[in-house]
């Protein structure tokens, strides 16, 4: 194996989304400098109107280069991370939010992980909401695909993405932390606009919806959540998150209800 080749397996890109991540830049990135195995920043903008392109040309160092893409979202996330994906030097892609961060343990495991055995790994994250950290709830159950061998993939879905791959995906305990809302107000901004992408991508897709779907769905999403996967012990900020959830799944099925009668 000769030494590009070795570059190209052992190095990593890291991928990010960004629309106007300012705030999220400055607090979210000084971790980098602790993970010397990610060579190259690659930027996939859209239409920041802020200050974080200037924000990210300064992460690029001696040793890492940032790439920044200007390229539309059009309501489509998975287009937007494959077009990014497609423009990496390394094989190896560490896909981000702005508003994420690894735990120390999972910088660790970047700089040293094995890259033969599996071509893609999913971490836990665990939500920073309204400024308290959630351990119960949706999230506490899922495992994101974030470490990726760009050959092996790739991801499909409008909004709330996901990697598809044949290969086995090796799930960790890893974890991400996400400094999500600071705000309930940014959280409902935020459920509209992926309800809005959402429910036209099921509408294309000739998903059906009925009267018993609109009322009982989100009912089962709130039990689900607080009670079923314990919410209730993160406190008033589970309660909110659990029925903020319930409400996504309403204005889903709602949407999409809207859109057949259009």
């Amino acid at each position: 194996m000769n030494t590009s080749t070795i570059k190209l397996h052992n190095n990593l890109s890291l991928l990010l989304l960004t629309h106007n991540e300012s705030k999220n830049l400055e607090r979210n990135f000084t971790w980098l400098k602790t993970c010397p195995a990610i060579k190259e920043i690659i930027i996939v903008d859209d239409n920041s109107t802020d200050n974080t392109l200037e924000i990210i040309k300064k992460l690029e160092s001696k040793h890492r280069q940032v790439k920044i893409l200007k390229h539309s979202l059009n309501n489509n996330f998975a287009s937007q991370r494959n077009f990014g994906i497609s423009q990496a030097k390394y094989n190896w892609i560490f896909s981000l939010d702005a508003d994420e961060q690894p735990s120390k343990k999972l910088i660790r495991f970047l700089n040293h992980f094995d890259k033969d055995q599996y071509k893609s790994y999913s971490f836990k994250r665990q939500d920073i909401f309204l400024g308290k950290p959630l351990s119960h709830g949706e999230n506490a159950f899922l495992n994101f695909t974030r470490l990726v061998h760009k050959k092996y993939g790739q991801f499909t879905g409008q909004v709330h993405e996901v990697w598809d791959t044949k290969k086995d995906i090796k799930k960790t305990d890893l974890s991400i932390k996400h400094y999500s809302h600071q705000t309930i107000k940014s959280f409902i901004q935020k459920i509209n606009f992926y309800t809005d992408i959402r429910s036209q991508e099921m509408y294309s897709q000739g998903i059906k919806v009925n009267i018993y779907q609109i009322i009982f769905f989100p009912i089962g999403k709130f039990i689900e959540d607080y009670f079923l996967k314990l919410g209730f012990l993160d406190g008033t900020a589970g309660i909110i998150m659990a029925l903020c959830m319930s409400f996504h799944v309403f204005l889903n099925k709602a949407k999409l209800w809207h859109l057949y009668r259009q």
